[in-house]
């Protein structure tokens, strides 16, 4: 679960990421694993072994999630019935795992002692400023976007120190074995060299010119490539905020309401810098401070008694979440130290070394602003009494011109758009503006009828679709397309005549046959070395540039499975290709691949130790039985 906080962190200081944690398993249960119940008391929405998950602590939990969901994907998104079930799923893999892990480690008598919890978190690289110490503030302010308490967190961390101390004995020792290890590396180094030739059929030259019953044939077999598109003709009004808050207007005095009403918004409020020391103990703690003079901050104790410098928590209000935790400390004199104070994460020494007074922002400097504001209320305030009239005169069957005449908004007229929002001449039409779900409704909407309301793209209105008469595909005449057909006709040809030209270049290829004789006999045919390659496609070094005409998959296929000498042949992008294979090269592990078998080594090692984790897991939950009310989680999902 740490590992999740600590890619969170990286990936931003606010957790936007934060998520993963929760979403990262072990892989042990699978949704299909779960024993569903509606037998257990109402009250209980998950019981595992002696464990016992409240319903009102689930749908905390999950309140938690689905917010933390909603910031990420947006709050249309995480409406979906699909999405509640996986946050839903994916709680209760989290719970199952941490709580069979805790039952297992209780049976067997391991507990994390404080300091070795407070030891290992001030350790924890996630929650270090940039000097590489533990910064109170960072970590602090982590938990408080997360909705955790310290209590919270420091039993999640324990947690996972439970679940390494159990696993770690059993994965330690895990090794990759060595003759698989020298096999994979022998099968992504192995390298190839051949002599190749490129048969292309744009090479080819084809003097004939088709019938007209063969043309005939050749459409009839491709008469959906000549196809039009089935073309839609749409009618759509669009109603936003803007189009009513320009309209609108607002008295000074009702500004200036509004600012006293809300004058805690302008108010930067009163800080005071803070600065700590954190000991294991009290004793550490009151030893410490029994060395201050009346001239020393904490710096300067630190120095006295081989401390690391004091941490800097920065400027904090008085309800800022680590006040709370400081307690008395905060309201100190600027410049006076604390008394041994005591948190969850041992015993400080505070100091306050300086502090901002409160601040308020003028009304002359915001009341732009404001006016800013109140306009777009009355915008959003409008459209939506707009929108309740648009449905309700769609209903009944007022054309879309007649309701915008009626109510606002304005009118897109399209003659005609397929299904990639495209007109007839193959141009995107630049008035869809929402093209995913424009086009989408567009074409799932009955002829004559309107498209229910759907929110513009950036949410500031609605929009409502009217299909108003459908073009069906119909084939292009044959005469309309006959110059396509006759180049299709003609590639077919070249691409036959290919075929044939490497059929007969096979039957030619003898143990003293060289290919650049042959290439050197047909001016349609180019010869070229080819490697060495892997079986991926890639040179052996980098510099090495590989033809991409020259390879496909058929024919690394064919490339890698052959022996020397075999002269193979495959298709490519550009024809045909014979090939043959005149280097096998076994790799070793020096030069370029000094590193590549060590970095084998370690990734099969760490599945191996991940396999055994998951089994050591799965072992356990078999002795706590995994119970879910699936009453409680439905309805839970249901009001979200």
């Amino acid at each position: 679960m740490i590992s999740g906080l600590r890619q969170a962190v990286r990936e931003s200081l606010l957790l936007k990421g934060f998520i993963g944690l929760m979403m990262i398993s072990f892989g042990v249960w699978g949704v299909g694993d779960f024993i569903g119940t509606g037998g257990l008391d109402p009250s209980i929405a998950i019981k595992i072994g002696p464990t016992e998950i409240t319903t009102t602590e689930f749908q905390r939990r999950f309140d938690q999630e689905l917010e933390r969901f909603k910031n990420e994907v947006g709050p249309e998104a995480a409406r979906s019935a699909g999405l509640k079930r996986s946050i839903a799923n994916t709680m209760i893999q989290d719970i199952a795992q941490t709580a069979t892990i805790s039952a297992a480690a209780q049976e067997m008598g391991i507990v994390v002692p404080l300091q070795r919890l407070q030891t290992s978190l001030l350790k924890e690289s996630s929650f270090h400023n940039s000097s590489g110490m533990f910064d109170q503030s960072r970590f602090t302010e982590i938990l408080y976007q997360n909705n955790l308490t310290e209590a919270q967190f420091l039993d999640m961390f324990a947690s996972d120190i439970r679940r390494a101390t159990i696993i770690s004995p059993v994965i330690a020792n895990a090794r990759a074995p060595e003759y698989l290890v020298n096999n994979l590396f022998t099968y992504q180094n192995e390298t190839r060299v051949a002599d190749t030739l490129l048969i292309s059929p744009s090479s080819l030259t084809d003097k004939d010119l088709p019938s007209d019953s063969e043309l005939e044939e050749l459409y009839q077999q491709n008469i959906r490539a000549y196809t039009a598109a089935e073309y839609r003709e749409v009618t759509a009004l669009i109603i936003e905020t803007q189009d009513f808050r320009s309209t609108a207007s607002i008295a000074d005095s009702d500004v200036e309401k509004r600012y006293e009403e809300t004058a805690f918004r302008y108010r930067s409020p009163a800080t005071r810098h803070i600065v700590q020391l954190i000991f294991d103990t009290k004793e550490q703690a009151s030893s410490a401070r029994a060395e201050l003079k009346p001239e020393d901050d904490l710096a300067a104790l630190a120095r006295k008694v081989n401390l690391s410098p004091p941490i800097d928590m920065g400027h904090l209000a008085a309800d800022a979440p680590i006040a709370a935790m400081i307690g008395d400390a905060y309201n100190l004199p600027v410049g006076q130290i604390s008394d041994p104070t005591e948190t969850d994460l041992g015993w400080h020494l505070f100091q306050i070394t300086s502090e901002l007074l409160e601040e308020t922002t003028p009304f002359t400097d915001v009341k732009d602003e404001i006016r800013e504001a109140m306009l777009d209320e009355i915008g959003i305030d409008s459209v939506y009494e707009a929108s309740v009239d648009v449905e309700d005169a769609i209903a009944g069957g007022t054309p879309l011109r007649e309701v915008s005449e009626l109510i606002g908004g304005r009118v897109i007229q399209i003659p005609a758009m397929d299904r990639n929002g495209q007109d007839p001449n193959g141009n995107n039409i630049s008035a869809i503006f929402d093209r995913l779900n424009f086009i989408d409704t567009v074409f799932s909407t009955p002829s004559g009828e309107a498209s229910q309301l759907l929110d513009t793209p950036d949410r500031s209105g609605y929009y409502v679709l009217q299909v108003d008469s459908i073009k069906p595909p119909t084939p292009k005449p044959l005469e309309s397309v006959r110059r396509q057909v006759v180049k299709l006709w003609e590639k077919e040809q070249r691409f036959a005549k290919a075929n044939t030209l490497t059929d007969d270049l096979l039957d030619e290829i003898g143990p003293s046959t060289t290919f650049v004789d042959l290439a050197a006999r047909h001016d349609t045919v180019s010869y070229a070395p080819l490697g060495p390659i892997t079986r991926f496609g890639v040179g052996a070094q980098v510099d090495h540039i590989v033809d991409d005409k020259r390879i496909s998959p058929a024919m690394l296929e064919a490339l890698f499975s052959g022996k020397y000498g075999d002269v193979i042949s495959a298709p490519v992008s550009d024809g045909f290709l014979i090939a043959r294979i005149k280097q096998i090269n076994t790799p070793k592990p020096d030069g370029n691949l000094a590193s590549a078998q060590v970095e084998i080594k370690k990734s099969v090692t760490n599945a191996l130790r991940d396999d055994l984790a998951d089994q050591v897991v799965k072992a356990f939950a078999l002795r706590y039985p995994l119970e879910i009310n699936n009453e409680v989680i439905d309805q839970t999902l249901a009001l979200r």
